[in-house]
């Protein structure tokens, strides 16, 4: 069994450190490859160089880091773990360029073949990105998206995987980025229409939100919401009765249940749109949580751009007094 291998912090180098003229940028392209591909031959068909050319490259990469990088045991290679520590930075680096190089000031979203990364949470993925994605048929139907899980806890893991945009709450957002308000969200209580005890109430009290049996899903938000101390409390002292893997499987527990379901008030209002539940106002103080969307500076893209767009644009179809 392989040892495991030890964590290297990557640093980069003190601007102007290492000047540009004395880089051999035409590396990077096979050093991606190595860091990637099984074999060195693999590498050099995905870059199109031959072998002799691949090892040329290798040797190259291997003086200027002064480390081997990959090592080959037999028909198998490893990568070292500077090797290990440098793969998701080179990465980073060729989507960057490639941004750069792919970059245009004319967007059309009719001939567009392009693609956008997103991450978020599946309560935010819900409630502001359903009605945007299905209208890519007749708005983009070129542009290809992808949804990536956030771990709201570590955002910054989400860019390091390729995301290009992250939609996220305020107080969990990145110092750094191009920051764009989207929406306030709040924390609220859903219930079934026939709750057997509180199918009339409109505010629960805290002593109903205290007696009540509650439904948790992974994701909930709640953690983002800016609560005080006494609604804080009574979420850590909740009766947790029920809890699911997905925000989807809540509104089909809550049906014809006695459950309380605590999370984002947009989300809720979207279920209860289709469905016989009921949005309540929680006994918290009532606090907004502004939802944001977050992208790197130098992503001056229009497609970008459009997307936001577009999901500002479905914000502003959502009933009036929400926002």
């Amino acid at each position: 069994m392989n040892a495991k291998q030890p964590e290297v912090e990557v640093r980069a180098p003190p601007l102007g450190a290492l000047p540009l003229r004395k880089l051999n940028l035409n590396l990077l392209y096979p050093l991606d490859a190595i860091l990637r591909a099984r074999s060195l031959t693999e590498a050099g068909r995905e870059v199109r160089l031959s072998q002799p050319a691949m090892s040329h490259a290798l040797r190259r990469l291997r003086e200027h880091f002064a480390d081997d990088l990959v090592i080959h045991l037999g028909a198998e290679q490893q990568l070292t773990p500077l090797g290990l520590a440098l793969r998701p930075e080179v990465q980073r680096v060729m989507r960057e360029v490639e941004g750069a190089f792919n970059f245009s000031l004319a967007f059309d979203p009719m001939t567009t073949t392009g693609a956008i990364h997103v991450a978020t949470s599946e309560a935010i993925e819900q409630m502001l990105l359903g009605e945007v994605l299905r209208n890519l048929s007749t708005t983009a139907p070129g542009l290809t998206v992808s949804i990536l899980p956030l771990d709201i806890a570590r955002p910054r893991r989400a860019l390091d995987d390729g995301a290009d945009l992250l939609l996220l709450p305020e107080q969990c957002a990145l110092d750094g980025l191009e920051t764009l308000p989207i929406l306030n969200d709040q924390a609220s209580c859903m219930i079934w229409t026939g709750h057997p005890t509180l199918r009339d109430c409109h505010d629960l009290s805290e002593d109903q939100y205290r007696a009540a049996r509650h439904i948790v899903a992974r994701g909930e938000l709640t953690e983002s919401f800016p609560l005080d101390a006494a609604g804080a409390e009574m979420l850590r002292a909740r009766r947790i009765c029920v809890q699911t893997s997905s925000q989807a499987t809540l509104p089909a527990i809550v049906i014809g249940s006695d459950l309380v379901a605590t999370g984002s008030m947009w989300l809720f209002q979207h279920y209860a749109s289709m469905m016989p539940l009921k949005v309540v106002t929680a006994p918290f103080t009532r606090r907004r949580s502004p939802i944001v969307a977050q992208w790197p500076k130098h992503r001056r893209d229009p497609m970008l751009a459009w997307f936001v767009d577009q999901i500002r644009e479905r914000r502003r179809q959502y009933p009036r007094g929400l926002e």
